[in-house]
């Protein structure tokens, strides 16, 4: 009894090594996040202070955004989890098609273009795969002050994301946040094209969804905003003041 071994004709190998070849070859294209006090705008704490820790998360909704009065209605703590039950798409987290963070990366407070030092800016450039079914899709940036997406800077050239870098517990001990998009935070609609996601562009009604404007310069200058609870306090701590210097005056 002879057992036959299927066999692949040449013409179907050549097939499929060029089939192989093509799918490895893609185009990309650059959606790069620097932010300076200088030019760009910047993400600020209510008081004007650059955050010391905390970070970002930039990316899209795989299906409908929610609403931005949905979006307020969260808290900073649960953000992120909120995030991903509407299908939030971090722009770092998508591996299968062999996208990458170029020229190391700095996501998470604090900035100033190297590890560990405090400045004013987030920066990174992520390769993006072009997709012509994505394209012109919303991007949105939310910022929290605590916590850690556990993708921070690296220095390697360039850097793999992980399916981990955004969970649903990231920025889970946040008690200020922001969530911002702008008209132009588009994600490309052509190959090899480059989109920089600046906080100078969030300049028009409805783009600062989370958080106050603080600054009316040429650039953006926005600032989180605390939790209802930590605002509550806020006031319940001034109307105090306010009755202790009317029980003096009596």
């Amino acid at each position: 009894m002879k057992i036959q071994k299927p066999t692949i004709s040449f013409a179907l190998a050549i097939g499929l090594l060029v089939l192989s070849a093509t799918q490895i070859t893609f185009a990309v294209n650059t959606i790069a996040h620097a932010e300076t006090l200088a030019s760009k705008g910047a993400i600020t704490l209510q008081d004007g202070t650059v955050p010391s820790s905390g970070g970002v998360t930039i990316g899209y909704f795989s299906s409908s955004a929610p609403t931005d009065a949905l979006i307020q209605s969260w808290r900073a703590d649960n953000a992120m989890a909120n995030l991903i039950s509407n299908g939030w798409v971090d722009i770092r987290t998508v591996v299968a098609t062999g996208a990458g963070m170029q020229n190391g990366g700095d996501w998470d407070w604090p900035g100033g273009g190297s590890p560990g030092t405090t400045g004013t800016k987030i920066g990174g450039t992520y390769n993006w795969v072009y997709d012509a079914a994505k394209a012109n899709t919303q991007l949105y940036v939310f910022g929290f002050n605590n916590g850690s997406s556990s993708f921070g800077y690296n220095a390697g050239a360039v850097v793999s994301p992980s399916l981990l870098a955004i969970t649903s517990s990231s920025f889970a001990s946040s008690s200020q946040w922001i969530a911002l998009r702008a008209t132009n935070w588009l994600l490309p609609n052509s190959d090899n094209s480059a989109l920089n996601i600046n906080i100078a562009d969030v300049d028009t009604a409805g783009e600062l969804i989370m958080g106050t404007e603080t600054g009316a310069n040429s650039f953006r200058d926005v600032a989180m905003v605390p939790e209802p609870s930590t605002g509550a306090l806020m006031m319940i701590g001034a109307a105090g003041l306010v009755a202790m210097r009317r029980l003096r005056k009596v």
